[in-house]
């Protein structure tokens, strides 16, 4: 028993212990003088998605506050059903754990081991807390695009153009180091 559990827990001890990497991608332009025009077609092309993105963001960064009061009282309506129904489910879960044996709860009457002694079920969940707006908000704007899918196209326009993407693995860096190419 105890080699089987060393062989189920040997790959995990040594995938932790194997160094970390992280891909890095090295842009190599083209060398002709076609491809470099080329090129600051595709980064033109990159610098008005990227600022396209941008704007979209902020607007819908703006409209999040909006958004999160409009829901607001759905997510309370919702709340309160929710505390409705563990209001519910508590009295029959107290009804159920009174010492008679009977279960008062939903579904056909049923009797424990014996006439004073039933099955243990733990009680119900409470719900987690009312919504607030701020909550609201961080999930409106958890909706907001963060990324606009802005690189796949350029690193296909840099390819056209005659350039190479050179993927490296390279270990992670700490925050005080910097950047060498």
């Amino acid at each position: 028993m105890k080699l089987y559990r060393l062989v189920l827990l040997l790959p995990l001890v040594l995938a932790a212990c194997a160094p970390q990497t992280v891909l890095v991608k090295r842009y190599v332009p083209p060398a002709e003088p076609t491809g470099q025009t080329c090129l600051q077609t595709c980064e033109a092309q990159l610098a008005a998605c990227q600022s396209r993105c941008k704007a979209e963001r902020d607007a819908c960064e703006a409209q999040a506050e909006g958004r999160a009061r409009e829901t607001l009282p759905a997510a309370l309506d919702a709340y309160a059903a929710a505390m409705e129904r563990y209001r519910t489910d508590m009295l029959f879960w107290r009804l159920n754990h009174w010492q008679t044996g009977v279960y008062f709860g939903h579904g056909r009457p049923r009797w424990g081991v014996g006439w004073f002694m039933h099955d243990y079920d733990p009680p119900p969940e409470l719900p987690p807390g009312p919504p607030t707006l701020a909550m609201e908000m961080a999930r409106a704007l958890r909706a907001c695009r963060k990324d606009c899918g802005c690189q796949p196209p350029y690193e296909a326009c840099f390819l056209r153009c005659g350039g190479r993407i050179v993927e490296e693995q390279r270990p992670p860096q700490s925050p005080g180091e910097s950047q060498t190419p």
